[in-house]
């Protein structure tokens, strides 16, 4: 079905920013929602989500990020996220969650529900039991905070010299305590306390290649954080969390690394972060728009290519599709005219629990100069939607 659109509307704005080259740009944003069919089609769905204005955090859990902003002008890179749960078959107690776009792969291992007991300074995991179904979400991923290490030693934010420097931030929710990649997750260790005797949840989303064990659980304080496993999960990264902070030139915890963290060593980030510093000699002003699970932050994407997912559907084994093509996008051109752009995905978001797929397109242009959100609201458009 064609359909042309020429103004801001739910799914299309259009907005104002500067290139990496450093010249003002218009890049036009359009939102288009899909269902699955089971033969692998996308058709056009009833239901359209709107662009999200703004970061939406998640209500049950606090510091977790439910979506992130649709109207970052420009991203670097295209965010695959996804959203369900991985599935268990035949009562497995182990299995991998599968992620392959354009041939590019991403896994998640998925483990049954297990626990880990401290008692007489020893450290045991108990059996995982048979997966039924997973929530992909960060709060299953290895992460958390030590509770017994805070008990003992405290929190020092809690101080009152640090109560006018964190401006109104709850104490609680910036403590020292909290893995830095993923401070709602599960298993984090920061010390083994010989007389504790403790029982906690493991996470169930884990590094394929880093698979936690009782020797690698002990994270041996706080300024080794950056040497433990990567959390693995489907959703959102929070802005605050390592290593999307460090974009904005903070690193938790430390003066500078010891050695590199696990992300420039797998080269999942740019080598300049590999000092722990924060200090940068480049601008990422634009690294920081992309949120998505770093093994999910992909090439651009163009439309066309094929999308396979394993162990996230309810009822079938894979779940398959081909990136709808994207519309041809305009930016104002000034003067009467409209520049046609070179559409790329900003943003892929998958739903296989309801059979649907949300993609975010980019489309942006140089600009003859920085124009305010009331100048965009009238400036012409154009959004011609082929699918």
């Amino acid at each position: 079905m064609r359909q042309v659109e020429t103004r801001p509307s739910p799914t299309v704005q259009q907005v104002s920013d500067i290139l990496p080259s450093g010249e003002p740009m218009l890049a036009v944003l359009a939102k288009r929602t899909y269902d699955v069919g089971a033969d692998g089609g996308c058709t056009l769905a009833d239901e359209q989500t709107p662009l999200f204005a703004a970061p939406l955090d998640d209500g049950d859990v606090p510091g977790l990020l439910a979506a992130d902003t649709d109207l970052h002008p420009y991203k670097p890179r295209t965010d695959v996220v996804l959203l369900g749960h991985a599935y268990g078959r035949q009562r497995a107690r182990r299995l991998d969650v599968l992620v392959r776009v354009d041939g590019r792969e991403h896994r998640i291992a998925v483990v049954g529900q297990r626990t880990c007991s401290i008692g007489q300074g020893r450290i045991r995991f108990s059996d995982p039991r048979p997966i039924d179904k997973v929530p992909l979400s960060y709060v299953f991923a290895y992460g958390g905070r030590d509770h017994g290490a805070e008990a003992r030693h405290g929190n020092p934010l809690r101080s009152p010299e640090w109560s006018k420097a964190l401006g109104g931030v709850d104490p609680d929710l910036a403590s020292p305590f909290l893995y830095p990649r993923n401070p709602v997750g599960r298993g984090y260790l920061l010390e083994l306390d010989p007389a504790a005797d403790d029982e906690f949840e493991l996470p169930q989303l884990e590094d394929p290649t880093d698979l936690l064990t009782p020797e690698r659980l002990v994270c041996d304080w706080l300024d080794n954080w950056h040497r433990m496993p990567l959390p693995h999960a489907g959703g959102w990264t929070q802005y605050d969390w390592y290593p999307r902070v460090a974009f904005s030139g903070l690193v938790p915890l430390v003066e500078s690394f010891d050695e590199p963290p696990l992300e420039v060593e797998r080269g999942l980030v740019p080598e300049l972060l590999a000092d722990g510093t924060g200090r940068t000699d480049l601008d990422f002003r634009y690294e920081i728009t992309c949120g998505a699970p770093l093994g999910l932050q992909l090439p651009h994407l163009r439309g066309g290519e094929p999308v396979e997912l394993h162990g996230v559907h309810p009822t079938r084994g894979r779940w398959l599709f081909t990136t709808p093509p994207p519309p041809r996008l305009h930016t104002d051109g000034r003067d009467g005219r409209l520049n046609l752009t070179e559409p790329v995905l900003h943003t892929m978001l998958l739903e296989p629990d309801t059979d649907r797929v949300t993609l975010v397109w980019r489309g942006c242009a140089p600009a003859k100069r920085p124009y305010a959100p009331q100048e965009l609201e009238s400036m012409p458009l154009r959004v011609d939607w082929r699918d």
